[in-house]
Order: C-alpha cells, then sequence, then structure tokens
C-alpha cells in the first residue's frame, strides 16, 4: 500500500509542477531568458536539496523526508495562490523542488530499507510506470475541467490534493529495520573488485592470464564505471528540458493553448507507462546508446514540423516515451553497480542536466535557429560517448 501511495504522492507532485511551470510560460509576460532562468533555479534548488537531504536518505529516514516534503509542497501551493506576479510564483516553484527532492529521496530511501535487493529493479520500474500513467492520467482529467475552473485555482487545488496523498504515503509507512541488504551488496561488490585485483596481481606474478585484461574488468566492474552512466543520464535529462523550456514560448506564436499542452503530455504520460510495461528498459549500455541517438535526432529533427494538436502531440509522445525507458534504464544500470548507494548523486547529476538544459533552451531559442539546432547535437553526441564508457 505504502509503494503505491508513494508513487501517487510523486505523480501527484508531477503535475503540480507541470501546472505551475507552465502557467507561467503561458499566461504571464515572462521573457525567453527569464523563463529559463526559473527552470534553472528550479533545479538549483533540487540540487541543494538533494545534496542537503542526501545523509538522511542514506541512513534510511525516510519519515523525516517525506515530512520535509509535505511542509514544502504546503508553503508552494500555498504562495503560489497568492501570487499576483513571476516573482511570487518563482518562490512558491522553488518551494515545490524542495518538495519533489525530499519526496523522491524519501521514497527511494524506503523502497531500499523496506524491499530485498531482488525486488529493487522491478519497483523501480513499477515506480516509473505508474509515475507516468499516472500523471497522464491525471493531465487528461485535468484538461477536460480547464474551461471551467481558472488554471491558477487548477494549480493550487492539485497542489493541495498531493498534500493530501502525501500524508497519506507517510501514515501508511512502515517502520524499517538496518539495511543489511544494501551493506551485503556493496560488500559483494567490493569483494568482487579485490578477487579481480588479486587475481590480476597474480598474473602479473605468473603470467597466466594477462595483467591488463583483469585490470580492465575490475574497471568495468567497478564503483568508477557508474561515473558515465550518471554523466550519460545528465547530458539524456539536458536535452529534454532544453525542449521542453522552449515549446510554451515557442507555441505561443502557433495557435495551440496551454489545454492542447495538457493533452500532448496527458498522451505522453500514457504512452510512457504504456512503453515501460512493454520493454521495462534495458541492462545493456549499447542498446542505451542508440536510444538517446535516436531521441536526440527526433528532438532536433521533428520540432519544424509542430504546427497543430497532433503534431505537438506526437512531438512529445516520441520525446516522452523514449526519454521514459532510457531513464529507467540508466538508473537500473547505475543501481546495478552501486547497490543501491549514492542514489542522491545520480540524482543531482541528472537534475544538473535539468538545470543547464533549462537554461540553455530559454537562451539558445533568444540567440536564433543555429545555435537552437547545433545545441542539442553536441549534447547528444557527448551523452552516447558517456554511456559508453
Amino acid at each position: 500500500m505504502w509503494y503505491w501511495l508513494g508513487v501517487t504522492y510523486i505523480a501527484a507532485l508531477s503535475i503540480v509542477d507541470f501546472m505551475m511551470f507552465n502557467y507561467i510560460g503561458f499566461r504571464t509576460d515572462v521573457s525567453d531568458i527569464d523563463y529559463g532562468i526559473i527552470g534553472a533555479a528550479w533545479s538549483a534548488v533540487f540540487i541543494a536539496s538533494s545534496e542537503f537531504l542526501g545523509r538522511l536518505a542514506d541512513r534510511g529516514d525516510y519519515r523525516k523526508l517525506t515530512a520535509v516534503s509535505l511542509v514544502a509542497i504546503a508553503v508552494a501551493s500555498l504562495l503560489f495562490g497568492l501570487a499576483r506576479g513571476v516573482e511570487l510564483m518563482a518562490i512558491a516553484y522553488m518551494f515545490h523542488a524542495v518538495a519533489t527532492a525530499a519526496a523522491n529521496l524519501g521514497f527511494s530511501a524506503g523502497m531500499f530499507e523496506l524491499s530485498p535487493d531482488t525486488e529493487w529493479e522491478a519497483k523501480a520500474s513499477g515506480q516509473r510506470l505508474g509515475l507516468f500513467g499516472i500523471k497522464g492520467a491525471g493531465l487528461l482529467a485535468l484538461s477536460f475541467v480547464v474551461p471551467f475552473i481558472p488554471l491558477m485555482g487548477l494549480a493550487v487545488g492539485v497542489g493541495v490534493a498531493s498534500l493530501a496523498v502525501g500524508l497519506a504515503f507517510m501514515l501508511f509507512l512502515p517502520s524499517g529495520w538496518p539495511p543489511f541488504e544494501r551493506k551485503l551488496h556493496g560488500l559483494m561488490l567490493r569483494l568482487e573488485g579485490f578477487g579481480l585485483y588479486a587475481t590480476a596481481v597474480g598474473s602479473f606474478a605468473y603470467g597466466k592470464y594477462g595483467l591488463l585484461y583483469n585490470i580492465s574488468r575490475s574497471v568495468e566492474r567497478g564503483a568508477g564505471s557508474s561515473t558515465g552512466v550518471a554523466v550519460s543520464a545528465m547530458l539524456t535529462t539536458f536535452v529534454g528540458d532544453y525542449y521542453l523550456t522552449a515549446l510554451p514560448l515557442m507555441l505561443r506564436y502557433v495557435n495551440l493553448g496551454l489545454r492542447d499542452y495538457m493533452v500532448a503530455f496527458a498522451a505522453a504520460g500514457l504512452s510512457a507507462a504504456a512503453a515501460l510495461a512493454l520493454v521495462q528498459g534495458t541492462g545493456s549500455r549499447s542498446l542505451a546508446a542508440a536510444g538517446i541517438a535516436i531521441r536526440g535526432a527526433w528532438a532536433i529533427v521533428a520540432i519544424r514540423f509542430i504546427d497543430s494538436l497532433a503534431g505537438i502531440v506526437a512531438y512529445i509522445v516520441v520525446l516522452v516515451a523514449l526519454f521514459s525507458v532510457l531513464d529507467l534504464s540508466l538508473y537500473r544500470i547505475y543501481i546495478g553497480i552501486t547497490g543501491g548507494y549514492r542514489v542522491h548523486g545520480y540524482m543531482m547529476l541528472r537534475e544538473l542536466g535539468s538545470l543547464v538544459g533549462s537554461l540553455a533552451g530559454g537562451l539558445a531559442l533568444y540567440l536564433g535557429p543555429l545555435a537552437f539546432m547545433a545545441t542539442p547535437a553536441v549534447i547528444t553526441a557527448a551523452a552516447v560517448a558517456a554511456a559508453l564508457i
């Protein structure tokens, strides 16, 4: 019960994110650069919060993390409801970043502490499937009531609803036990690395297997190999947030509004959930790298054909559905290497990609078509290379 309540709570926070950020983009006169700065500031607060709260996650203190998240989303909803200008809306959005960081860390810590390691990958897959499915269904339902309820009231109402779900999640969280399985998993990884090292030293002395082979295997399986995965996730996230920051600003000049954007993201969420149910990610770095390249090419080429509701739906569905599979794949590879530790470091790097991507999206749109097209092409190539390291 606690697991699906947690998934629903994170999905509700994601809907609040969509409503707040895109309300600012569609319904205010915010400039391209200022909009990018707001998106980047959200990511900066998320990163700082993840770093500050990361020790609680490593200790498995998921209750405190959930409590922090609830306080932050309550403040965010209140401030956004009181806002009459972009400045207070942006401050409210920063509190939402704290709520999201704490909720993600709390849920991850709970998953690792309350579940055996044999279930980690399945629960990580279920989390993402549920997140996209609930978010898609929620946005679709909200799109039908947009004509009848002011968007500001709708955004605040979703915030209050997420607070209620979060309270239920906290009430149903069971008591934890010492994270024995996580520690054992990490110990086995270190012993495996030590065994490979010992074999390499032995081969140096007796010349049986070859020193370079064993050292390369040790590096491949060691903790250092997690860095390339995390960097690839960061750069892949950059490309997505780059375009998702630019799109609301671009759609101002097309006959498409926030309700159309909600329908597109609703379709994208449901499609991503279906994709995860069918594919469930991959543990292969080469397949992940190929997916990153395909997604990058789609994002760059297909954006020029957005001129209708069907066009924006198709563009966002492919962009988000591919990301859902890639994000799960890279995360599974990462926790398989690290044994569930340093998750907040992975999340921080991924959010750093969101930060720079949001800032770059607004700036590149301001600089012109050449800069806008070249930037994601370079970043996609770097993400592919990092995934293969």
